[in-house]
Formats: structure tokens, C-alpha cells, sequence
């Protein structure tokens, strides 16, 4: 494999935050789609594009799925702000309540209170489209005078 000059932002020694695994330094630039990493805290090494890079979309495979979602807040309706403090090896999930109360959950439990909780902040979060020409010529004033001149347009060229 040809080795290519790196950029000024992808030179040996330079960091880069990841989304969900803290700081990688990069280790050696090939070319774009190849850029060997490091990760700072578990000091796996691993090839990854540049534009993935730069985006932070880097994931440590030596690192568990589940480990992931430590830190993650949701909110439940039997106990209030919950907060993942530690997922054990047999799909335990160890959620900590406002109160500091420790509780214990299946996994998969989690997930779908934390998807259910995601349907409804989408939902809530969806705009009401204009269902009508009506609703769209009432954006401004303009918009309702070139609809007018264009429905005359129309109304005339039907007489001819």
C-alpha cells in the first residue's frame, strides 16, 4: 500500500473525540480510507477512514456493546430519572434512581422503556404539515397574491 502525505489535521500524534469511546490519537496516515488509530483509554489499535474519523464515528471493538450505555438517562413512570451505572455479564442492567435508590433490570427491559421513550419525543417532536391550499397561502401575504394572480391566469386562458 502507497503511503500519501497526510493532512495538517491527520499527522502522527494528532487526537481525535469519539462519540461514544473518549480520544484516539492517530498512529499512522496511509491515505484516506486507511488511518490507524489507537484508543487512549484500552489502547486498541484498529484502521478507519478519515471522514469517519473527523465525525467521531469510531467504535472500540474490544469494548462490550452494553458498556455503551453507561451514563444514559431516561425517564420512567414507576421510578422516576433512572441513570445506567453498569451492565453485568448475565444482560443486567444496574440503573441508579434520582434518590440514589440501586435498581436492577433485563436488558432487553431497558431497551424497549429507552425506545418507547424515543417514539414518544419523536412524536411529540413531528411538525403538522399543511394539510390544504389554504394552510400553505396562509404563510404570508405575498404567497396569497400570486396565488390569486395565478388562479386569474388560469380562469382567463379557460374563456379563450
Amino acid at each position: 500500500m502507497k503511503k500519501m502525505d497526510a493532512p495538517l489535521d491527520m499527522g502522527n500524534g494528532a487526537k481525535f473525540k469519539t462519540n461514544k469511546h473518549g480520544y484516539v490519537t492517530v498512529v499512522d496516515y496511509y491515505n484516506c480510507h486507511t488511518v490507524i488509530i489507537a484508543f487512549d483509554n484500552t489502547g486498541n489499535v484498529r484502521s478507519i477512514s478519515a471522514a469517519k474519523l473527523r465525525s467521531g464515528l469510531v467504535t472500540d471493538r474490544s469494548v462490550p456493546p452494553e458498556s455503551m450505555m453507561v451514563g444514559e438517562q431516561f425517564e420512567s413512570a414507576k421510578h422516576g430519572l433512572l441513570t445506567i451505572t453498569h451492565v453485568e455479564s448475565d444482560n443486567i442492567v444496574v440503573l441508579t434512581t434520582a434518590d440514589g435508590e440501586e435498581l436492577r433490570m433485563l436488558l432487553p427491559a431497558v431497551q424497549k422503556m429507552k425506545d418507547k421513550l424515543e417514539q414518544l419525543n419523536a412524536a411529540r417532536n413531528t411538525k403538522k404539515s399543511p394539510a390544504s391550499l389554504s394552510d400553505l397561502t396562509k404563510r404570508n401575504k405575498k404567497t396569497k397574491e400570486i396565488n390569486n394572480m395565478f388562479n386569474k391566469i388560469l380562469k382567463d386562458y379557460a374563456k379563450y
